[in-house]
C-alpha cells in the first residue's frame, strides 16, 4: 500500500469513530433517568447571577441537557422558569456542574438526553410547593441537535 492510501484509511476510520462516539443520545424521563445514570449529590452547586431578577421569589427552572460518557452534563438548555428571572441561570449553572455514575444497566455509558426540574425558595406548606414545581413541568421529547442560532 501506498502512503496516500494508509494515510485515507486512517482518516476514514478517525472519521468513522467520531461519527459512532456522537450518536443520538436515549432520550429518558426525570423519572428514569435514574436507570441510567445516578446523581452523585457531593456535586451540587451553582453561581447565581448578580442581580438577578426574582431571586428570592418561590419558583423552579426546568433544564434539559445530555448526560456523556464522562458523566459530565453537556448540551444544557434552560426550558423554562417562573416566576421569570434570574432562577433560570442559576439552574443552568448547577446543571453545569452536576456528575452522574452509570448504573450497571448503563455499564456501557450511553448518553441520554433528559432534563430535571430545579425548586427555589419553596414555601413549607406541601400543597403550595407542588403548585409551583407543576409550573415548570415540561413535556418529554426526543432530543435534537441545536441550530446555529440557538448557540
Amino acid at each position: 500500500m501506498t502512503k496516500r492510501t494508509i494515510a485515507l484509511i486512517v482518516s476514514c476510520l478517525a472519521l468513522s469513530s467520531h461519527a459512532i462516539a456522537q450518536k443520538v443520545p436515549r432520550s429518558v424521563t426525570p423519572e428514569t433517568l435514574e436507570k441510567y445514570w445516578v446523581l452523585m449529590k457531593s456535586s451540587i452547586e451553582g453561581n447565581a447571577p448578580l442581580g438577578g431578577k426574582n431571586m428570592d421569589q418561590s419558583g423552579c427552572a426546568a433544564v434539559s441537557f445530555i448526560v456523556e460518557k464522562n458523566g459530565r452534563a453537556s448540551d444544557i438548555t434552560i426550558e423554562k422558569v417562573e416566576p421569570p428571572g434570574g432562577l433560570g441561570e442559576l439552574a443552568a449553572s448547577i446543571t453545569s456542574n452536576l456528575e452522574f455514575e452509570p448504573t450497571i444497566r448503563n455499564a456501557a455509558r450511553d448518553r441520554v438526553f433528559s432534563s430535571l426540574i430545579f425548586p427555589f425558595n419553596l414555601p413549607p406548606d406541601p400543597e403550595a410547593r407542588k403548585a409551583i414545581m407543576q409550573r415548570c413541568v415540561i413535556p418529554a421529547r426526543a432530543w435534537k441537535p441545536k441550530t446555529a442560532e440557538k448557540q
